[in-house]
């Protein structure tokens, strides 16, 4: 698919791709915590809380690199 010209369009694709890598991370994130808790340690919430926070860091860093190339 050819770029669009219109920097409108330009600026909602980028937005779509952080939003996009930032819940991917969570879900990772998240999955990765569940699957600690349920087959490694068997420490009920912890590990899926631990992993989200994790995600959530990793995506908002992902974020954060990908708006500093934007500019």
């Amino acid at each position: 698919m050819p770029s669009s010209p219109d920097p409108l369009y330009a600026g909602l694709g980028q937005a779509v791709r952080m939003g996009t890598e930032l819940l991917a991370a969570l879900m990772v994130g998240g999955g990765l915590g569940w699957v600690a808790d349920s087959y490694v340690f068997s420490t009920d919430p912890w590990g899926m809380v631990v992993g989200l926070i994790l995600g959530l860091i990793a995506g908002v860093r992902n974020a954060y690199r990908s708006a500093q190339r934007l500019l």
